[in-house]
């Protein structure tokens, strides 16, 4: 592998063009609804994605990656419409309205430059986030009213580029959001339209109270202590997973115990050795309650099935509280069987119309959920079609969470393409206490 050209020039980025861009048609105004899940108070935040692409070798590129990228942005609002509109949440039942087709909607578009080499950021592999928040539009959330959506363009120097997104998570899930850069990226590279056709149907996922319903149901929080806890020092780190070292934690795990009958899931087995890792690093007391929360995908678990083309938010958390102790003494294969009951759970019809309507009752009820620790796989992001729209696939996808998010849910990424090696593998994004983190990453280097 190349080692990257490292520069001691500091990193300048020039924000030189902002403008509103807006669906190719007349979009009469009016408001649309959104789902239980979509108004969660949970996914009201932002979430922010750097697709790095390098340079290619071509001289005088009359089409250079902002004018494409603006281009199909417009033409991809008139099947996306709802992404240029104003989401608000409002006082009296607490649900957010989206609210479209007014003169000033539309989608913000920020074109930047760099005045540096992608490669002396090593292709933003294992960079802070303050660096890559200097490619990202701003977007936040604001009680008055906030678009969901937002796009950067940021050049480089090396002919190369960051394609920077920042979408609030009510409007859609990762899935969604791997639906929506798919079909930027089609539209950017002349397709006439996305080859999935955008659905809206949030009414699909409307969660139904019943009158003599009791009292919402809380999740508690953890109690098990860490004297790592409190801080202000914590750290953020991709720990690479090689394709060799998950075959092996597999084989180990079918040999603990018997799943023949059932597939034993990448996300399952790393999941469950993650999960005894961070128990570890954490030194959390043995008495203490803690809990692995895991994101599960609902698609199939309404009848009919959601059609493909939904972008809205489409998972719920579930999660497998043990003791300390517990969490330290049970095998891997012990946790997969419980990480297994849980998603079952996930998928019975029943439970869910349960969760939906529980999660109603919290919001009309302006309750706060507390933050537990909780897994979610975003390998997702991008594998509905080629991204590559004349500079090849992104050699690097970063993600960039609110702080308060980032320490207690931790992602599951596609592996970086800048290291051959890890080919079939999975990069694990966590953030830890800066003490913690040390005997973490030993823990998860133990894999390798």
């Amino acid at each position: 592998m190349s080692i990257p050209k490292i520069s001691s020039i500091p990193l300048v980025v020039e924000k030189k063009l902002t403008e509103l861009v807006k669906p190719p048609k007349h979009i009469p105004t009016h408001t649309l609804s959104l789902s239980t899940l979509d108004n969660a108070p949970y996914n009201e935040v932002i979430y922010k994605l750097c697709y790095v692409f390098k340079g290619r070798n071509v001289v005088d590129d009359d089409n250079p990656p902002e004018y494409l990228v603006r281009e199909a942005l417009s033409v991809l609002l008139g099947y996306y419409y709802p992404l240029s509109g104003t989401m608000k949440r409002q006082e009296t039942d607490r649900k957010i309205q989206l609210s479209c087709g007014s003169d000033g909607g539309g989608v913000a578009f920020t074109v930047a430059t760099a005045n540096v080499e992608l490669s002396s950021l090593k292709y933003l592999e294992n960079n802070e986030s303050d660096t890559a928040l200097k490619f990202l539009p701003e977007l936040r959330v604001d009680k008055d009213g906030y678009p969901p959506f937002a796009l950067q363009v940021t050049n480089f120097e090396c002919g190369g580029f960051i394609l920077g997104i920042a979408m609030s998570h009510s409007i859609c899930d990762g899935y969604g959001e791997g639906h929506i850069m798919c079909a930027l990226t089609e539209l950017a590279r002349g397709e006439k339209k996305p080859t999935a056709t955008p659905v809206w149907e949030r009414e699909r996922l409307v969660g139904r109270p019943k009158e003599h319903d009791k009292s919402p149901f809380i999740p508690g929080g953890d109690t098990a202590a860490s004297p790592y806890l409190p801080t202000d020092g914590w750290v953020t780190e991709k720990i690479n997973v090689r394709a060799e070292s998950i075959r092996r934690l597999k084989e180990a795990t079918i040999k603990e115990c018997d799943f023949s009958n059932e597939t034993l899931t990448t996300f399952e087995v790393i999941g469950a050795y993650l999960w005894k890792s961070r128990v570890k690093a954490l030194s959390l007391d043995g008495d203490g309650l803690t809990s692995l929360g895991i994101a599960v995908g609902i698609r199939n678990a309404v009848n009919p099935p959601l059609p493909d083309g939904y972008y809205g938010n489409a998972y719920i958390d579930v999660y497998v509280p043990l003791t300390v102790k517990e969490v330290e003494e049970h095998t891997i294969s012990d946790i997969v069987k419980l990480i297994k009951q849980a998603k079952r759970k996930a998928h019975d019809k029943d439970y869910l119309q349960e969760e939906l309507a529980n999660i109603e009752r919290i919001i009309s009820m302006n309750l706060t959920i507390e933050g537990r620790f909780c897994l979610t796989d975003w390998r997702n992001i991008g594998i509905f079609g080629s991204m590559d729209f004349g500079w090849g696939e992104p050699v690097n996808i970063v993600p960039v969470v609110p702080a308060e998010i980032a320490r207690i849910v931790s992602m599951f990424m596609p592996a970086s393409s800048l290291e051959p090696s890890m080919v079939g593998g999975v990069q694990v994004m966590i953030t830890l206490p800066r003490a913690a983190m040390v005997k973490f990453k030993e823990e998860m280097n133990a894999l390798n």
